[in-house]
């Protein structure tokens, strides 16, 4: 096992004001598992050392949450509306759902990125 070390520097704790900002170095324990995947990113050459590939997954992850923290009241009103549905009785059968997922993704792969 082998311990990362990573610094929260002032760009990092500005982004969380509400977050106490850490002022010594933070030591990870990683698992083999996770130690793997992270030197099999590196070696195929997006990343240089393990802290660049650390600060673009946490990245993403803050990404990901910001998107589900401005969206979440419209999820809440499409969950709502499809418990709705199925109370209803207007449910798909399952080869219906997967034709309408195949018709989805193909609409998706014909978009221009």
């Amino acid at each position: 096992m082998r311990v990362l070390y990573a610094w929260v520097g002032a760009r990092e704790a500005d982004r969380f004001p509400c977050r106490p900002r850490y002022t010594q170095p933070m030591s990870l324990a990683l698992d083999p598992a996770t130690e793997q995947r992270i030197q099999r990113e590196i070696a195929r050459g997006a990343y240089r050392e393990p802290a660049e590939l650390i600060n673009r997954a946490l990245d993403l992850l803050e990404s990901q949450e910001n998107w589900l923290l401005c969206n979440k009241d419209a999820i809440h009103q499409r969950l709502a509306e499809s418990m709705a549905q199925a109370e209803r009785g207007e449910l798909h059968t399952p080869d219906e759902v997967r034709a309408l997922l195949a018709q989805d993704r193909q609409g998706r792969a014909s978009r221009p990125q």
